[in-house]
């Protein structure tokens, strides 16, 4: 197991109670001790950033959840609250990634192929309906139907893997 904090091999799972919620952590023993301290410090946010500089009134406009709150569980309420404490969080989503920004991973091989041709029958199937429209909106009802009768087929292959 690795530990979440500096990729050690030697992680152990660690469990602490915030705020009546039970909170699984996967650190070795060094970040456990330098995280959570003998002197039992709730303060999930200093042990990162290493200051408690910060706002204690900012909240949330979503969910409620305030910067003490985080501080204290390590954990944010909803999406929203990582705008409104990005500030804040900045430094902890360095220290924590070593990057602040999302790089994400890439489909490969097979599965790029495979994305490739449902882009390609999306692309297709929006062009159809819209071409239908213009058939229908000109009263040229034979070239609608067959313009549906090509939205099917690219329906088909879509929804049901059919050739």
């Amino acid at each position: 197991m690795r530990c979440s904090v500096c990729g050690s091999d030697r992680a152990k799972i660690f469990t602490r109670q915030a705020e009546g919620k039970e909170l699984r952590l996967t650190l070795c023993p060094d970040c456990y001790a330098r995280l959570y301290p003998t002197e039992e410090s709730d303060d999930f946010l200093t042990s990162f950033v290493g200051h408690t500089e910060r706002k204690t009134r900012k909240e949330c406009p979503s969910c409620g959840t305030t910067l003490d709150d985080f501080s204290r569980t390590g954990l944010l309420g909803c999406a929203h609250c990582y705008e409104t404490f990005r500030e804040e969080l900045m430094p902890t989503v360095r220290y924590l990634q070593g990057k602040t920004v999302h790089v994400g991973k890439t489909p490969g091989g097979a599965a790029e192929a495979d994305y490739d041709a449902l882009s390609a029958l999306v692309r297709e199937q929006e062009y159809l309906r819209d071409a239908i429209r213009e058939a229908e909106k000109e009263g040229e009802s034979g070239r609608a139907a067959e313009l549906r009768a090509a939205l099917d087929a690219v329906n088909r292959k879509l929804y049901k893997g059919e050739e």
